[in-house]
């Protein structure tokens, strides 16, 4: 086989890889982590709007944000559901979240990117915390969740770990940004 087609499926190879991968390239390739959206005037509505999609088998932090999401709006029941692995638990529970926040257009167990955007529509300002800002997710089960985000440009998202109650980032992957959910 010639070098130039050995070189060709190489880049075949790479780009399915890329395409069937969980991870947003926009994220991915970004920051590699939920974060702010510098453009916005109101400083967070549609600040989510370049995040996911994330589905089965995902093990991030990102999956943890996603899962207090689903346990505010009461798909999933108990906090312990929060494990940062997006198993068959969140894939059902987003799912039935996914049909009920998209007037029942998007029928996918993905959080996908129209996910994240619909979900931060709950998101409202609750004030400064320390060297962070609070933001407060009201979901339609009167279970708030509170996140922290970065008061730089592109702060990142951090939230709650349920099991032992400290703060970590909403990162795509678990090298240098994140720390197990655990």
């Amino acid at each position: 086989m010639s070098k130039c087609k050995k070189a060709s499926l190489v880049v075949v190879a790479a780009l399915a890889f890329a395409l069937s991968s969980g991870t947003s390239p926009a994220s991915a390739v970004g920051e590699g982590y939920v974060d702010a959206d510098p453009g916005l005037s109101n400083g967070y509505e549609n600040d989510w709007n370049d995040e996911g999609p994330i589905g089965y088998g995902n093990t991030t932090n990102v999956a943890g944000l996603w899962q207090w999401i689903l346990w505010s709006d009461g798909y999933l029941r108990y906090t312990s559901d929060i494990d940062c692995v997006f198993g068959s638990g969140t894939q059902a529970a987003t799912r039935q979240w996914n049909l009920d926040h998209s007037w029942g257009e998007l029928d996918s167990g993905r959080a996908e990117v129209q996910s994240f955007l619909n979900a931060d529509n709950g998101l409202r300002f609750g004030g400064d915390y320390n060297s962070t800002l609070q933001y407060v997710y009201y979901g339609d089960s009167a279970r708030p969740v509170t996140f922290l985000r970065g008061k730089s440009d592109h702060g990142a998202y951090y939230f709650r770990n349920p099991a032992t109650g400290s703060w970590i980032s909403a990162a795509y992957n678990n090298g240098e940004k994140a720390n197990a959910c655990g």
